[in-house]
């Protein structure tokens, strides 16, 4: 774990090294996003739209739930861009496991974005009237089981990635366009009609952007989450193992 935390912590030293100035602009640009998104849901309140039975507070406590913990709930390694420019080739000149050392970067590279856009998003809460009292504390181990699951899926991208020879931009696309649409990160699932959400919460993807906040606002009962994501992740973590031992085989990159 020492050798783990040491690589965490160099990681998060070299997210500061453009300056403050450009921290600031980046999270002020996701911080004007929040608020847009917030004008949107109370708008939409306003005009008196369906809102299948949730309340104005827990459409904007979601919001700002992933927002702020975005880094968490969509997991994203260094492994696809490092795939593709052959930086992954480094660390296996290193005496620790290549999984172990790209959860290490990406650990990391949590703090400081965490850390940033904590305060602004307490504050338009607060200034937009949310009420930050969680449902269920079990959202803490949801939360856990969100990051474990996330790394497996992460992983298994990037074999898929070496699978189709590093076509990276391709594979940006496709993971984006799902990740937006079945992870639950931009609209809550019990806000999707004809009880899509029900079957999509329980979902691999379904359980990680979505679950800890949905909980944590009182959109979905613990139990069959918390089951389905420890499922998951029993079931993904050996596959992810077995995958990546499989596909490094077939590495290709830039210089050879």
């Amino acid at each position: 774990m020492k050798t783990f935390w040491a690589t965490a912590r160099m990681c998060m030293v070299e997210k500061s090294y453009f300056g403050l100035g450009n921290l600031i602009g980046e999270y002020l640009l996701r911080t004007v996003g929040l608020m847009v998104m917030l004008m949107v849901w109370r708008s939409l309140a306003l005009q008196g739209a369906d809102m299948q039975g949730l309340s104005l507070n827990q459409l904007m406590m979601y919001t700002i739930l992933t927002t702020v913990l975005r880094p968490l709930l969509d997991v994203r390694t260094p492994a696809s861009d490092w795939l593709h420019d052959g930086t992954v080739l480094s660390l296996y000149l290193r005496p620790a496991p290549v999984l172990s050392q790209l959860a290490a970067y990406t650990v990391g590279g949590w703090c400081l974005p965490v850390a940033i856009m904590t305060l602004p998003g307490l504050l338009t809460g607060v200034t937009c009237g949310v009420d930050f009292r969680p449902a269920s504390l079990l959202f803490l181990p949801s939360l856990v089981l969100s990051v474990a699951e996330g790394f497996a899926v992460d992983f298994l991208f990037a074999c898929l990635l070496i699978r189709l020879k590093n076509l990276s931009w391709v594979m940006e696309c496709l993971r984006t366009a799902l990740c937006a649409l079945l992870t639950g990160a931009v609209i809550p699932f019990a806000a999707l009609p004809w009880g899509i959400g029900r079957f999509l919460a329980l979902t691999p993807l379904g359980t990680l952007a979505g679950a800890a906040p949905a909980i944590y606002v009182g959109l979905e009962s613990p139990g069959p989450i918390l089951l389905a994501q420890a499922c998951w992740t029993v079931l993904l973590w050996p596959l992810a193992i077995w995958r990546f031992r499989r596909a490094r085989e077939k590495m290709i990159s830039y210089g050879g």
